[in-house]
């Protein structure tokens, strides 16, 4: 039978319920087949699998695992089943120049003092407690995710914190989202706009709120402008990447690149800079569309 666009005569609510119904059932399925996993292949129980205190580099990786197929299970694929089945188009081509490219990497370059600024304008927020303690959790995983002591685990830290969220945000957000959300308002701006509140919004970090909704507007940018879903992944997985890689031994000295400190000045440099790179490629991008 053949099921390759099967529900795309359905009603965008009926749609929209099956999307939210594969992205319930997957990640169950995801979770309990890691959970599956460990339990089969290491002395971990089932119990203890979700009672893990960190207290070796042994349970910091079965976590990590964990968390890498669920995102798969959250992001990816319910993502790219539903495309299948309703035949939505993700926009995964390769249509893009190599300065269109260049130039999205430039600015994932020089955004960072900008982006730390907000940061630390937005932790100067009064935030209630109930709400920090989503920042606290994370930050202690982050920072045990981000202890390496090897290669092997600088490469699972890639693919956990930088491939698979870049792959599998994007396709979630700007790839359905931000089009579906244009295709009911008619208005790009305002679904690059709510795209990222949404983007922002579901990584429960309050106090980086800001800076992940400015990065969100970027990447949505580059989708709008690009019409290829690998511009912003590319720009996305740069962005992880270089935090990961700059938390190794060998590049700490390279960490203050991705510090989340930054003076007015700084921030004012990145700002216009990133802006004047922002209308290069959006003139960039203008003309190619024009041939």
């Amino acid at each position: 039978m053949r099921l390759k666009g099967i529900f795309k005569e359905k009603s965008s609510t009926n749609k929209l319920g099956v999307f939210f119904l594969m992205i319930l059932v997957s990640v169950i399925l995801h979770t309990l087949l890691a959970q599956a996993v460990i339990v089969l292949f290491t002395d971990v129980t089932l119990i203890a699998v979700g009672m893990i205190q960190f207290a070796s580099q042994f349970e910091v990786d079965a976590v990590k695992f964990i968390h890498m197929l669920s995102a798969i299970g959250l992001f990816i694929t319910p993502t790219l089943l539903y495309a299948y089945l309703c035949d939505f188009d993700l926009k995964l081509k390769l249509n893009f120049n190599r300065q269109t490219l260049l130039l999205a990497i430039a600015i994932m370059l020089l955004i960072n003092p900008f982006i730390a600024f907000i940061y630390e304008w937005n932790m100067s927020f009064n935030i209630p407690d109930w709400m920090l303690i989503f920042d606290d959790n994370a930050e202690k995983i982050t920072k045990y995710f981000l202890k390496m002591n090897t290669l092997g685990d600088l490469f699972f830290n890639l693919l956990v914190i930088a491939i698979i969220p870049a792959i599998g945000e994007e396709l979630l957000f700007r790839g359905y989202l931000q089009q579906k959300i244009r295709q009911w308002l008619g208005k790009p701006h305002g679904a690059i706009i709510i795209t990222a509140i949404l983007f922002s919004a579901i990584h429960m970090q309050f106090q980086g709120f800001l800076p992940r909704f400015a990065l969100g507007i970027v990447l949505g940018y580059f989708f709008y402008w690009s019409g290829s879903l690998w511009v912003p992944i590319i720009a996305h997985l740069l962005n992880n990447a270089m935090a990961v890689t700059f938390a190794y031994p060998t590049f700490s000295d390279y960490a203050y690149l991705t510090d989340n400190t930054a003076t007015w000045q700084q921030a004012f440099f990145s700002f216009m800079a990133v802006g004047l790179l922002l209308f290069l490629l959006h003139k960039n991008l203008s003309i190619k569309k024009a041939d």
